[in-house]
């Protein structure tokens, strides 16, 4: 691997505090979720309109719970890497991510390249496994 496609120092612990704060932030985030401080002041109407409100407002705090739980474990998994050196380094064709692609997603394990492949290759398993469920659901009904 040549000297230019390597995380030089300074990028390093830039994106190494950049993780941290992300990680601090999440996690303070998901504990204010968990301790059940909503923005309402947890004041809960008796009412259907506003327990219906309420159903929706759990439902969105938990599907944001679990893009954070996800993007945490994905900063834990970052913050391992650097601190084995081996952060920046595509998972799959072991070539530098690149600069420009660890500042604007610092957890990524792939380069683009690699990362497209990878989402090509689910999108058809996908489609397949989508195809085949239908085939059994028509023999199902028959």
């Amino acid at each position: 691997m040549k000297p230019k496609d390597r995380l030089d120092r300074r990028s390093a612990k830039e994106i190494e505090r950049f993780l941290k704060e992300r990680y601090t932030k999440l996690k303070q985030s998901l504990r204010s979720v968990l301790t059940g401080r909503y923005p309402d002041g947890g004041r809960r109407s008796a009412a259907a309109a506003a327990k219906a409100i309420e159903t929706l407002r759990d439902e969105i705090q938990v599907t944001v719970m679990d893009s954070r739980s996800r993007e945490l474990a994905q900063i834990e998994t970052a913050l391992e890497r650097l601190s084995r050196r081996d952060y920046g380094i595509c998972d799959d064709c072991a070539e530098f991510i690149g600069l420009a692609r660890l500042r604007a997603l610092p957890f990524a394990e792939r380069c683009t390249p690699c990362q497209s492949q990878a989402e090509l290759q689910a999108r058809r398993t996908a489609r397949r496994l989508s195809v085949d469920m239908g085939a059994v659901a028509y023999r199902s009904a028959m």
